[in-house]
C-alpha cells in the first residue's frame, strides 16, 4: 500500500479518536445506540491486524532497519488481535465471567510496553530525529498504561463486589460509572497523540 510510518500512525490514531468519543457519549446517556459498544473489539481486531500486516502496508514506503519493530509490531498485534475477540465473546455473552474482561487491560499494557521499549528505524546520524520519535512513543506509552490500569482497577473491583452481593445482582450495578468509564480519556488521548505523529526527514548512513 506504500504508506508512510506517519501515515500509518494517523490512521489508527484517527480510529482511537472515534471509537473513544464514541463510547464516551454513549456513557454520557445522549446516544444509547447498542451497537457502540461493539466498536471496541471491532477496534482491536483491526488495529491488531494492521500491526501484523505492518510491512505489507508500508510496501516500498518501509523505513530502514525495520525487522526489530516488526517483531514488535507481531507482539502488539497479537495482543490486541486476542483481546479484541475475547470482548467480543464478553459482548455476546459467551464468556460470562467477569475476569476475561482483563484481556483488555492486559493488551493494552502490552502494547505500552512495546511503544516504551519501541525500536526506532532510520540511521544511527540521526540522533535528534529518533529521540522524537522516542518521546512521542513514550507518550502514547504513558496513556495506554493508564488507560490499561483505569480498566483494569474497574474490572477487579466490579468482580469484588459483585462476589458481596447476592445472587442475581449485575457487574455494572456495582462499578461506579465514573471509574468505569474513565479509561476512554487516555484511550482517547492516545488517539490524538497518534493523530500528530511526525517524523523528522532522515538521513540514512
Amino acid at each position: 500500500m506504500d504508506l508512510t510510518s506517519e501515515q500509518v500512525h494517523w490512521i489508527g490514531g484517527a480510529a482511537f479518536v472515534v471509537v473513544s468519543l464514541l463510547m464516551l457519549v454513549r456513557a454520557s446517556g445522549l446516544w444509547r445506540w447498542q451497537w457502540i459498544p461493539w466498536l471496541l473489539p471491532a477496534l482491536f481486531v483491526g488495529y491488531g491486524l494492521e500491526s501484523v500486516a505492518d510491512v505489507w502496508i508500508h510496501g516500498d514506503a518501509v523505513p530502514v532497519n525495520y525487522a526489530a519493530e516488526t517483531r514488535q509490531h507481531l507482539l502488539q498485534g497479537g495482543s490486541l488481535f486476542v483481546a479484541g475477540v475475547v470482548e467480543a465473546l464478553v459482548l455476546s455473552g459467551r464468556l460470562s465471567t467477569p475476569i476475561w474482561r482483563l484481556a483488555v487491560p492486559m493488551a493494552l499494557a502490552v502494547t505500552a510496553t512495546v511503544f516504551a521499549a519501541h525500536a526506532q528505524h532510520g540511521g544511527s546520524a540521526d540522533a535528534a530525529a529518533m529521540a522524537l520519535m522516542q518521546v512521542q512513543h513514550r507518550g502514547f506509552a504513558i496513556a495506554l498504561v493508564t488507560a490499561a490500569a483505569a480498566r483494569g482497577a474497574e474490572v477487579l473491583m466490579t468482580r469484588s463486589a459483585a462476589s458481596r452481593h447476592a445472587p442475581g445482582a449485575t457487574a455494572s450495578q456495582d462499578s461506579p460509572a465514573r471509574l468505569r468509564d474513565a479509561w476512554l480519556l487516555p484511550l482517547l488521548i492516545f488517539g490524538l497523540l497518534m493523530l500528530t505523529y511526525t517524523e523528522p526527514a532522515m538521513r540514512h548512513s
